[in-house]
This record gives C-alpha cells, structure tokens and sequence, in this order.
C-alpha cells in the first residue's frame, strides 16, 4: 500500500463513515428533510442529496479503474446500480420518498468499499496525467493524486 494513496482512501473513508454516521443516527425520516441549496439534486431532500453523494464516490471509482488500467480497453463495468425502490424505479424519478435509510446505507458502505483501489495505487498511477475531459477536474495537466484531492474537497 503507498503511502499517498492511503491517505487518499483515508479521506474518503473519513467523509462516507461520517456520513453514515450522520443518517444512521437521525433515522428514516430525516431522509425527506429539505436540503436547502440541493433542490437540483433530485427532489432536494436529505436522501436525496446523500444518494448523489453514494453516486458520486461510485462514479469515481469507476473513473480510477478506468484510469489505473491501462490495459482495458472497454467502457468500466458499472458498479452497484442505483438503489430500486419498491416500484422499480430509481429513488430520482421519485426523489427521497421511496428510498429506503438501510438501502441509502448499503450503498455507501458499497461505495466505501469501491474507493479502496485508492490504496493500491504506485507513486507512478498517481504521478499520471489522464487526459482532459475524462472527469471533473481532468485538464491534461493535473494528476491523477491532484484530482482525487480536488474531487474530494467538493
């Protein structure tokens, strides 16, 4: 494990166990709560602004298994879909009301898990320079190290 790395992953690790913190601790019901200054985030709400935020860590790490191997040569597999409610569809075409907190929870845990491959990257992965356009923050000047760090203060 490289030193960098891990403190990137313990980043990561540090902001998605507050976050399940958070909403374990204030329950189901704070999950449709307004999330004042996230009503573009599906329906506004707790849920769903903490659901983006699951996406969000997800969307990342498949962008750094994409990055990191170089071998690939085919779109990332996708990770864990977004949680179905009871309808089969996504909590987005509903919003928060039919997202369930154990489900918001698994997905996090799961996203949680997904970023370890931060722990496995080499001076070298992290040294590297994606091309501009892959992701937010992607310039063709910026490393990857520096884009994980810019990715995680937002």
């Amino acid at each position: 494990m490289g030193e960098r790395g891990a403190q990137l992953l313990d980043t990561t690790d540090r902001q998605i166990s507050e976050l399940i913190g958070l909403l374990s601790t204030a329950g189901d019901a704070a999950l449709k709560l307004p999330c004042p200054g996230r009503e573009k985030l599906g329906d506004g709400t707790v849920g769903a602004t903490a659901l983006h935020t699951a996406d969000r860590y997800h969307r990342i790490a498949e962008f750094l298994e994409a990055t990191v191997d170089a071998r690939r040569r085919h779109t990332p597999r996708r990770l864990a879909p977004a949680v179905d409610c009871r309808h089969g569809h996504t909590p987005r075409d509903h919003g928060a009301e039919n997202l369930e907190l154990d489900d918001l929870l698994e997905r996090l845990s799961a996203a949680r898990k997904a970023m370890g491959l931060l722990a496995e990257l080499s001076d070298e992965q992290l040294d590297a320079v994606p091309p501009a356009g892959e992701m937010r923050f992607c310039d063709g000047r910026r490393t990857l190290e520096q884009i994980m760090a810019s990715l995680f203060k937002h």
